[in-house]
This record gives C-alpha cells, structure tokens and sequence, in this order.
C-alpha cells in the first residue's frame, strides 16, 4: 500500500509545480515609461509594453492601458529594444568539432548536433543582450554543413531551436585547403594527404558538388534501378531549387567575386559572410543584390587560418555598404578579437552607420535574412518577448544591458 501512495503524492507534487509553472508563464507584466526603439520603426517614447505567455500583448504610447492585475516595471529612464540577433555566431567549441575534415564536402552534417546549451559563450552573449543566434559549420571545410537558429537560452539543444537547417555554408579563400598536401610517393600517414591544395581546388569542389546536384535534378527519380542521390547531394539539390539558404564565407576581393560568379553560373542566390573586401566591389554587389553578413565592424585585422586568405578590412566598409543601398547585417563573425554585438553595432555607428541603421543591422535585419521577422527582430503586438531593458540608449559606450528576455523570462545573469 505504501508505494501507491508514494507515487499518488509524487504525482501530485508534479502536477503543482507544472500548475505554478504555468501560472508564471501566464503572468501579464507591463513594462511603463520606456524608451523604445521597436525595431525597423520610429522611436516610441513615454511607451508601456505589455507581456504575458511568452508573447507581446500590447505595445504603444499613451493608448496602451495597463491591465488590471498586472504586474508594473517601472522602466523611466531606460530604453528598451528588441533581442539581439547575431547571424553569424561562433560557439566556444573546441574547433575540431566544428568541422567534419575527413571529407571536404559534407552539406549534410548539422551543427545543430554540436550544440551544448551550456556554452560559456551563450551567457556571455546573453549578459549583452543576444536572444538569437545563427551557428553555422566551421570554416576549414569546402562546405561544411547546414546551421541553424537557436535562442541563447534553453535547458536543451531542442528547446532553444527555432529554424533547425537555416543554411548551408560554403567557404571561399585558403582557409579549406590549408594543411592539406598532394600525394607525392610515400607513405601516406595523414588524412590531409588529400585535394584540395590550392585556391583553385577549393572552387573546383564547390563547382563539383553542384555538377553533382544538378545531374541528380535531371534524372527520374523512382525509376527502377535508380538508387537515391546521397544525403549530401539531396542538399545541395535543396539549394539549387533555392528551399534552402547558401551562405558563401568570402573575405578577399576575388573570393568575393568568385562567390557571386559561382552563384550565376548554377542559378542560386547566396548569402556573403565576413566579407572584410566588400568595399572593393560594391557596385558588383549591389548589383546582384547580395545581402552580406559583415564580420565584426571594429576588427581592423583579422587573425588565425583567416588571415590567409589576404583581405584588407576597413572600419568604413559598412557605411560603404550602406550608401550602396546594398542589405547588410553586423556580426561578430568568425574573428577571435570580435566585440560583442552591441558594441560591433556601436562601432558601425562611429563610422558613419546611422543610428537606426545600426541597430536595425543587429535586430530586424538579421531576422529577415533569416527568415523569422513573424516572430522576433522586433517588438510588436504577437511577436516573442524577446527583449532587452538598457541603462541608456543601446549605441551609448556606457550603456548596459539591465535585465534580458527570452520569451518573456528574465535570463540575465551575473557578471
């Protein structure tokens, strides 16, 4: 009789914790007297904000009415903006994880199985106002697999998910090659006895993955014999069709050009990332309108196997951007010596970028490129909570990020 009654009351305590779980989540608060910058729209001053399961209920100026019941934040002085969004985020894995280099080309691979909701770097992130982060492959394969969007915040991979294969990423430059040496006699001890070796290797095994794809789309499929294309070429395939996003890593002016003709010559649209020489051919990105996914704005230099590749950054490069008219994001990128993002935004800003500009390159911008502006980058009536309360204005040296939200749920945390 004693364990029935045991688990009658084990039961029992599960369904109160989940009742005041829910109760929390069901919690309406209104955040009064803000200073906020929405997001992709005008500034709303003297503004309330309202929250309650997650989601924003409520947002305006003096035609917002608190709820009766709610719970009232006092936000006078403060200014609040939408979560950051950083489309280009390099987790603090140990870098042999991130890339899969007994082959070159492996479209298929998901760093999304890489992902440990305990990264250190996740809460740093997150101290500084990043809710959302899209992690990509690393960047010694040819094409190193598909990234996703995650929150910054979550007990497990699945719980932070919110696009499982937002990309496919594909490098440019020498870093894929670096290493690798040609098979000249001997005896072969190492995997990096293998192609590429050379610039031109490296473009020839992107041009042959796609040769691959393509001959893959122009076959029957389900004839009998015909076995399935593999894992890999079905993604590519996936490209080609354009249902899913390439994003190319180009830095120097001719990975630049060579990402973009390589784009053309097999009819997908991509998206460029780093891009430290995109002031040398801006004309020629504007005009076939590429978004770009713009390293760090305050690294002059960039450092590592990326140096190699022989790019020149320049702090004006995003204002350059910009008077092009060309659609761009700010991000911490790949380099080690990067900001965070507010502060990557608040250099864009010293060097020309508008204030609006800057902050929609680090908010709404970013989840547009993406594909999730329905539910953040921005704060309006429906959308995620997530949303970041600052000292002062998010673009001030000074400011701070006070209190951080994600899905409605303070995640700051201590220093």
């Amino acid at each position: 009789m004693t364990r029935p009654i045991v688990q009658v009351l084990l039961q029992a305590s599960v369904t109160l914790l989940l009742t005041a779980l829910a109760t929390a989540q069901q919690e309406v608060t209104a955040y009064t007297n803000a200073h906020i910058l929405p997001g992709g729209k005008p500034t709303i001053s003297n503004a309330t904000m309202v929250v309650s399961g997650g989601k924003i209920l409520a947002l305006g100026g003096a035609d917002v009415k608190v709820p009766d019941g709610a719970k009232v934040i006092d936000c006078k002085g403060m200014t609040i903006t939408p979560g950051l969004i950083d489309a280009s985020f390099q987790s603090s894995n140990n870098q042999q994880d991130l890339n899969e280099q007994s082959e070159e080309v492996t479209p298929h691979l998901r760093i999304l199985d890489n992902i440990d909701p305990e990264d250190p770097l996740f809460r740093r992130a997150r101290n500084n106002g990043v809710t959302a982060v899209h992690i990509m492959p690393g960047t010694r394969n040819v094409i190193g697999g598909l990234g996703c969007v995650i929150k910054t915040y979550g007990s497990d991979p699945k719980s932070m998910v919110i696009k499982a294969d937002a990309s496919m990423r594909i490098v440019m430059g020498a870093e894929p090659s670096n290493g690798n040496r040609a098979i000249r006699g001997g005896r072969v001890n190492s995997m990096y006895y293998r192609r590429p070796t050379s610039r031109m290797g490296v473009i020839w095994s992107v041009r042959r993955a796609f040769y691959d794809a393509k001959e893959a789309l122009t076959k029957t499929q389900g004839a009998p014999g015909d076995a399935p294309p593999s894992p890999g070429t079905q993604i590519m395939m996936q490209v080609l069709q354009g249902k899913l996003t390439a994003v190319t890593t180009a830095r120097s002016e001719q990975d630049l050009r060579t990402a973009l003709r390589i784009a053309e010559e097999f009819g997908y649209e991509t998206v460029i990332d780093e891009a430290q020489d995109a002031y040398m051919v801006a004309d020629e990105l504007a005009k076939k309108n590429a978004v770009v996914m713009l390293g760090a704005p305050s690294a002059e230099t960039i450092s590592g196997s990326a140096a190699q590749d022989g790019s020149a950054p320049r702090s004006g490069t995003v204002a350059v951007l910009a008077s092009k008219g060309i659609r761009f994001v700010i991000t911490t990128g790949t380099n080690p010596s990067a900001l965070p993002l507010i502060r990557e935004a608040m250099f864009a800003h010293r060097f020309g970028l508008g204030p609006q500009l800057a902050l929609d390159a680090i908010t709404i911008e970013p989840a547009k490129l993406l594909g999730l502006d329905d539910r953040i980058g921005s704060l309006a009536t429906g959308k995620d909570a997530d949303f970041v309360i600052w000292s002062h204005n998010p673009l001030d040296p000074a400011a701070v990020a006070v209190s951080v939200h994600i899905n409605g749920m303070s995640v700051s945390q201590p220093r």
